[in-house]
């Protein structure tokens, strides 16, 4: 008869994440991962095998979590201009307040671990996809609203603007002032009205 499990796997990856997203993968010991979670050691490596297996189901539990919520609304069929122009002005606001320096996990992991672990780096290959196919998805359903010009490719514009995000996210992690990270994202609202009809 198997020992009965007093946790459920998603709820200890979440505050796995947490952790991750706090003080990185190497800065984070078993002890802080045993200690967040509230689980033994042993149930920890029953459940997961190692750290890195962690980690990944850390960045799973992001992408459910943390990406759903901030991009569903993009990804959505009303996705619009004014999605894309509420998320950079999000941006703006949240720079230099409290809890910005965490920047994104995702973003994270693709400067400290994606360059080394193909696993790490399989997740942020599909995370850059997501948000560049999320915001060409708000520009497509804005160039049929003839919000944006028909000569405007939506694709290459997701793209480009899913790689200032991610820049923006890094510049928050390295804590970089936050005059550069709000002069970022004005610039690329200016970006978006001279997409206009």
């Amino acid at each position: 008869m198997g020992l009965h499990k007093n946790y459920e796997r998603e709820t200890i990856a979440q505050k796995a994440m947490e952790v991750f997203w706090r003080e990185g993968y190497h800065g984070t010991s078993t002890q802080a991962l045993v200690d967040a979670m509230g689980v033994n050691r042993f149930s920890v490596y029953a459940e997961f095998g190692n750290k890195q297996n962690l980690y990944e189901a850390a960045l799973a539990a992001y992408d459910k979590e943390v990406v759903n919520a901030h991009f569903q609304a993009l990804e959505s069929a009303q996705a619009g201009l004014s999605d894309i122009e509420d998320m950079l002005q999000g941006l703006t606001e949240a720079a230099g307040q409290p809890g910005s320096e965490l920047g994104c996990f995702m973003c994270n992991c693709a400067t400290e671990r994606a360059p080394y672990d193909p696993g790490s780096q399989g997740f942020v290959h599909r995370h850059v996809e997501r948000i560049s196919a999320a915001l060409a998805n708000a520009l497509a359903h804005a160039q049929q609203a003839q919000q944006i010009r028909a000569d405007v490719d939506v694709t290459q514009q997701g793209q480009f603007l899913a790689t200032l995000l991610l820049g923006v996210f890094v510049l928050l992690r390295a804590q970089v002032s936050a005059d550069v990270v709000r002069a970022s994202a004005q610039t690329a609202l200016q970006h978006l009205r001279q997409l206009r009809t």
